[in-house]
């Protein structure tokens, strides 16, 4: 529909340029033939005034200027005419006894390599360090000060009776529980209506495939299961555990910990200590860019119409769609099942191989057919 469009668009414009360009020469032919007819005055004499056939050639001429104007901004408005655009009306080469149809071929791309800047030209600053002489100095360590000492504490023994476990009841089983075991259907498939190829009470026309189909009931499916009834109860009898208790012999504190003051002198020591001679100074050094060479895709063709030989209707029988099923059922495609008939999951993956494939799409094509292994040949 799209292309229907655009086409429609090209040939307005065709159109109205074609008129534009009939009246732009009945124009110029009827000036040329007013110019060859008029004489200029003599000199000393007045113009004459203007007749009504060079009043109609002044406003010829105001509507030709206006009507190259017009032109200019209908180009302007309208893409290029381009003859390679337009899909013929019959596939060009056609061979007599085959079918052809127009499928969408997919977009054409070609692999490029690009050299790009991935870091930019810079610098690196080095520093080198100052240069420096050791020399003997004495240093104070630590000023006169009081100390804390921390005496520890001292311990001793002590007996204490704790108890370990609390009292406690539990639980004691007198008799267990007794069960039966009984047997029981459940439903395993419930009922359900399918649609059947064929004719039957309850018919339709099938929108995707054409045909007739008819309902047809299913009848539920049940199995049976074993489970296990509860007939007596376990009995429990309550049983009472007195608390236990142990003698333990713990270290308690005799006297706690505690701190003295001890006066301690100052210290002192001698150190290496530096100098600096040199300061330290700075150098630049130019570091190159680094480029990377990135790979790409680039679109050099559109999608666009085009003819594709397919198979005739009188060839796509159910064998053809049986091996065309099997085809794609080993290449991991969803037909829906290997049915020999041509319905919309077998339909999709058709489209999803073509897609993968770069063929064209739209049908089940000849390509399409040689690019699954079935032999076109033996088809046609």
């Amino acid at each position: 529909m799209v292309f229907g469009r655009q086409m429609t668009g090209r040939r307005g414009l065709f159109l109205v340029m074609t008129r534009f360009s009939v009246g732009i020469a009945a124009m110029f032919g009827m000036l040329s033939v007013t110019a060859c007819m008029s004489t200029p005055p003599a000199s000393g004499q007045l113009a004459p005034e203007p007749s009504p056939k060079e009043e109609r050639i002044s406003s010829l001429e105001v509507a030709l200027a206006d009507a190259l104007i017009e032109i200019e901004k209908m180009k302007a408005r309208s893409p290029s005419l381009d003859s390679s655009d337009v899909l013929p009306s019959m596939p060009p080469d056609a061979e007599t006894g085959r079918c052809y149809a127009k499928l969408l071929v997919p977009p054409n791309y070609v692999d490029r390599v690009e050299r790009r800047i991935v870091k930019e030209a810079s610098e690196r600053r080095e520093t080198l360090p100052a240069k420096l002489e050791w020399f003997d100095e004495q240093v104070l360590v630590s000023e006169e000060h009081v100390r804390l000492k921390l005496v520890p504490a001292t311990y001793k023994w002590k007996e204490e009776r704790t108890q370990v476990l609390p009292a406690r009841s539990r639980q004691e089983l007198v008799s267990a529980a007794r069960f039966d075991t009984v047997v029981e259907e459940v439903i395993d498939t419930p009922e359900e209506w399918v649609w059947r190829p064929g004719r039957g009470d309850i018919e339709k026309i099938d929108e995707e495939s054409g045909e007739i189909v008819h309902q047809e009931r299913i009848p539920a499916r049940y199995r049976q299961i074993k489970k296990q009834v509860l007939v007596e109860p376990a009995k429990y009898r309550k049983v009472v555990e007195p608390a236990v208790y142990e003698t333990l012999r713990k270290k308690v504190v005799d006297v706690p910990e505690h701190t003295i003051e001890e006066r301690i002198p100052a210290t002192y020591k001698t150190v290496k200590a530096q100098r600096v001679l040199e300061p330290e100074r700075e150098l630049v050094h130019q570091i190159a860019p680094v480029y990377k060479e990135y790979s790409y895709r680039e679109k050099v063709a559109d999608a666009r119409l085009d003819w594709r030989m397919v198979p005739c209707e009188r060839e796509i029988t159910k064998e053809l769609v049986y091996r065309v099923q099997r085809a794609l059922r080993k290449l991991d495609y969803g037909t829906g099942g290997i049915d020999g008939i041509l319905g919309k999951h077998t339909l999709a993956a058709i489209h999803d191989f073509q897609k993968k494939k770069g063929l064209a799409t739209g049908r089940l094509s000849s390509e399409t057919l040689r690019a699954l292994g079935i032999d076109g040949d033996t088809i046609n």
